[in-house]
């Protein structure tokens, strides 16, 4: 079987979730998906838990759902990115259909390889420009500016796309890569048209409890799984309780900077409102996914040590879900699989080697800190779609 790749949050899944599964499935004999769990890419938690989101999933038809690691699926851009496509390519997928405002992969690509072949001069250019107070998504974009001598603006889903197209370089993978136009509406656009608008858009809906419009945006199957919403202010008191108390481990922290882990401590001290903390603790320098990444990694203890261990991928992954094509699949290239799927954590000690576990063990920690603020009930095993 040949099996199409997707890398997803489905925070929550939404009518344009449903066309990009769609039209991923026009592709291959499958669908797998990667998604994130319980804490994602821009530093925030599910709005609703990993099992609700994968359900909603599942109900839409995906073949096979599989986790990020929360190791990967709270970093930039480039080390979700990695850690996703080493995930897919160990699984063994032929191609990747990501959502892009971009409708030129040639043009992705030619980016994607200046940034992998340049990258000494692109990261000291970079860096000379967020010197200078410019954000690192506006210092990228000018330097690629200058080396192309044409006018380039990156929008988030065209990021992400050049990141998957280096990781799969990175890998050596045979991976093939495939967009879809994102159309209609932006990442974070606010209005709806037709039966479409962004995921931003509707976390706010879901935060103001706008259940007619909802309704408008969202595959039914969806919409029936909403639950409790989570947001990351509902962690402060926890997320405090880390800075305050564990203050001389803030340095440790991944992509902590010199100096902002002491603005850091000095704001969690002051304000005991997040919205205070959060505001004051803001500057031009940094942008907001980056702030929310980092005070996300303080709050679970991601540190630079566990991203260096993990930087040259993993060897297992756990199943959230499959169809009875999924399941097929698995049988099928069981062989050829340079990943150990895991559908349960009956007998891991026989399974997985010493660091294979350590790593598993932490991942259920942070299941277990998010469980504290939005109690869900943690499945043994997959859920399979009939």
């Amino acid at each position: 079987m040949k099996a199409t790749g997707i890398i997803v949050e489905y925070n929550p899944f939404h009518n344009g979730h449903k066309l990009h599964l769609a039209e991923a499935k026009k592709k291959g004999d499958l669908v797998i998906g990667v998604m994130s769990g319980n804490f994602l890419q821009r530093g925030e938690p599910g709005i609703f838990d990993k099992w609700t989101r994968a359900n909603m999933a599942l109900e839409n038809n995906i073949d096979l759902l599989v986790e990020l690691p929360v190791f990967y699926s709270t970093q930039s851009a480039e080390i979700f990115s990695y850690g996703a496509i080493d995930i897919l390519d160990k699984l063994r997928v032929d191609n990747l259909v990501f959502g892009s405002e971009s409708s030129d992969i040639e043009r992705l690509k030619k980016i994607a390889y200046l940034q992998i072949d340049k990258k000494e001069l692109i990261d000291e250019k970079i860096k000379e420009k967020i010197k200078k107070g410019i954000s690192y998504p506006n210092a990228i974009n000018s330097v690629i500016e200058e080396l192309l001598n044409e006018k380039n603006i990156l929008k988030p889903n065209d990021i992400l796309g050049i990141e998957y197209i280096k990781a799969i370089r990175k890998l050596n993978s045979p991976i093939e890569v495939d967009l879809i136009e994102r159309r209609s509406v932006g990442y974070h656009d606010k209005e709806i048209v037709g039966d479409i608008t962004s995921a931003t858009s509707i976390r706010e809906m879901i935060k103001n409890n706008n259940l007619e419009d909802i309704k408008k945006v969202m595959p039914i199957e969806s919409f029936e799984n909403l639950g409790v919403p989570t947001y990351l202010e509902n962690f402060y008191f926890l997320l405090r309780y880390e800075i305050l108390n564990n203050f001389d481990e803030l340095k440790d922290i991944s992509d902590m900077e010199i100096g902002l882990d002491y603005r850091i401590f000095e704001m969690a001290v002051k304000y005991s409102d997040f919205h205070e903390f959060y505001k004051n603790l803001m500057t031009k320098r940094y942008t907001n996914g980056r702030i929310q990444r980092i005070l996300i990694h303080i709050l679970l203890k991601i540190d630079k040590k566990i991203i260096d261990e993990t930087r040259s991928g993993i060897t297992y992954v756990k199943i959230l879900g499959f169809s009875k094509l999924g399941m097929r699949y698995l049988k099928e290239k069981k062989d050829q699989l340079k990943i150990k799927p895991l559908s349960g954590l009956k007998n891991i000690s026989f399974i997985l080697d010493e660091r294979e576990r350590e790593l598993l063990n932490f991942e259920i920690k942070c299941d277990r800190i998010y469980n504290i603020i939005n109690p869900y009930e943690e499945r043994k095993f997959p859920i399979i779609k009939r």
